[in-house]
């Protein structure tokens, strides 16, 4: 599965002058491949935390509880719960590495798990009626895996498994719901911290409880003063080209996200993204924001958007052309901030 919600183009990547073609995809006013938005994780700290104590974690609303190991611990940037979907209920990852280092990683996009979104184990839920054995099949076959069963807290499961015995993931069927325990690998070696015998220890430490009801979606926001303060206060920064001010305004915690018209994406750390727009300024970049209309319904995970037009800028042969922008606000903690761009948007 691919994280959805993430797939988005960095962009630091766009600001610091690797121009894309001059000649545009056709846009589609979305961003590839995103999610329908979903309420904002909740954010953690941007420093790193004291390494947690091995325990259990344990999710009600999904109705599983696992044991993580030592340093281990949920990712609240990524994890998250599907509330309007109704088959796919959501999904936790489980990492070793701290809030530091995934905050710096982010998640790059392009072709396959990468950064934060790499050597890291999800547990997703989803409603089927579907026999385990199946399911697991399916979804074993076109990693050239092969499939065993077995038993998890007593329901019955399976586990896939490589031509070298390392396990791929383990499936598990109870009460309607199927619970994936899944391995993601990345592109880099391996770590130690997720050796074949800590995957296994992780899903063989599963066990199921009875979900509770999951939370009633909020309502769809509507445009109050604080978000249009963020919002001319975006357009003042930028007027300015003042990327410390520009600073202050992007969410602190997890990623910004940021997206190029049918094309792939990532996620960049806030402290990235500054830098990279602070190269871009002192590259010519010209960013005129305009704060009103203030629109719903934004091309990626967020509450409201606005326009703004990029100049062009830079040093031939490494020109970045003029851009349509779209600026993406949403609420965090009580406070809005500037949470994603899509580029080369049409009007």
């Amino acid at each position: 599965m691919v994280i959805r919600g993430l797939a988005l183009i960095a962009v630091v990547v766009f600001v610091v002058g690797c121009a894309p073609s001059a000649t545009a995809p056709t846009p589609t006013q979305t961003a590839t491949p995103l999610a329908t938005p979903s309420p904002s994780p909740t954010p953690v700290a941007t420093t790193a935390a004291p390494s947690p104590t091995p325990g259990p974690h344990a999710n009600p609303v999904l109705g599983y509880a696992v044991t993580l190991p030592t340093s281990w611990r949920v990712s609240d940037c990524i994890s998250r719960l599907d509330l309007r979907e109704p088959v796919y209920l959501g999904f936790d990852l489980l990492t070793w590495r701290t809030v530091a280092e995934d905050q710096d990683l982010a998640v790059p996009g392009g072709t396959g798990p990468s950064g934060a979104f790499s050597w890291v184990v999800m547990i997703e839920v989803q409603i089927s009626s579907q026999a385990v054995i199946e399911f697991a099949t399916a979804r074993a076959g076109g990693n050239g895996g092969q499939v065993q069963t077995t038993t998890l807290d007593g329901k019955p499961a399976v586990r896939t498994f490589d031509a070298a015995n390392n396990s791929l993931g383990y499936y598990a069927s109870t009460a309607g719901r199927m619970y994936s325990i899944t391995l993601v690998p990345g592109f880099d070696q391996r770590p130690a911290q997720l050796s074949n015998a800590t995957f296994d220890s992780i899903a063989r430490s599963v066990t199921f409880t009875t979900p509770v009801a999951r939370p009633t979606p909020t309502p769809a926001p509507i445009i109050t003063p604080g978000v249009e303060a963020a919002a001319d206060a975006v357009a003042a920064a930028f007027a300015a080209s003042d990327a410390d001010r520009l600073r202050d305004l992007v969410r602190p915690t997890c990623w910004f996200n940021s997206g190029y018209n049918q094309s792939e994406g990532s996620s960049t750390s806030r402290d990235e993204l500054i830098a990279g727009l602070r190269t871009a300024f002192a590259q010519g970049l010209k960013v005129t924001v305009e704060p009103r209309p203030i629109m719903s319904a934004p091309p990626m995970p967020g509450s409201f958007w606005i326009w703004s037009t990029w100049s062009i800028y830079g040093t031939p042969p490494r020109v970045t052309p003029q851009s349509n922008v779209q600026l993406v606000f949403d609420q965090i903690d009580g406070r809005w901030y500037w949470v994603g761009a899509l580029f080369n948007a049409t009007r």
